[in-house]
């Protein structure tokens, strides 16, 4: 379980929130963050309950990191997640066993790279990640801070192959994709 009791957020009051009656949406599919980000009334909540959300797999230790988006638009609530994000980003993370770090920031949103640096860093350690990341022309040896420095410059000229690495795939899915080669797309449907 993913909590917040300082702040008396945590995914358990999510679906608690969505559950109950006061205003869960009945949309007939999966819930997303949209459809219940208006039961948080309070702005700093309302980012923790995003960040509990969007980072779940990373502060349950199951994946090393999330490349999350923090979009600049208004929410049906009337709340902005990226100014919400810059207002109180960094004192919710700083309770958290994560790190974060901007891959691009543009007008409309920044793209973070969600961590923790004990997972990322043992997958750094692994020969898997360092074979790979030399034939990438990463800076050798590996170390935490200079490997996501280059990552981040890759992050300039587009999004970067080599995420999926960071982000915990396995290395053969990750080169399968890299070895897709661009051909137009048949379409779909009949």
């Amino acid at each position: 379980m993913i909590c917040r009791r300082k702040q008396g957020c945590c995914t358990e009051n999510i679906l608690q929130k969505s559950d109950s009656s006061c205003s869960a949406p009945q949309v007939g599919r999966e819930l997303t963050w949209i459809d219940v980000a208006g039961l948080f009334p309070a702005p700093k909540e309302c980012l923790a309950a995003f960040l509990a959300v969007a980072a779940a797999e990373v502060l349950s230790g199951a994946k090393p990191a999330n490349m999350i988006r923090i979009p600049n638009q208004r929410l049906p609530c009337g709340r902005r997640i990226y100014r919400l994000w810059q207002k109180f980003g960094s004192e919710l993370i700083k309770d958290l066993p994560l790190s974060v770090r901007p891959m691009r920031t543009e007008k409309n949103s920044a793209l973070l790279l969600i961590y923790r640096s004990d997972l990322l860093e043992r997958r750094l350690r692994g020969r898997t990640m360092q074979t790979f990341l030399a034939r990438q022309d990463y800076p050798q040896p590996l170390t935490l801070e200079k490997t996501l420095q280059h990552l981040q410059e890759s992050f300039r000229c587009g999004i970067p192959h080599e995420v999926g690495m960071f982000l915990g795939y396995p290395v053969k899915d990750v080169k399968g994709f890299m070895e897709q080669k661009t051909e137009p797309s048949p379409g779909r449907g009949m």
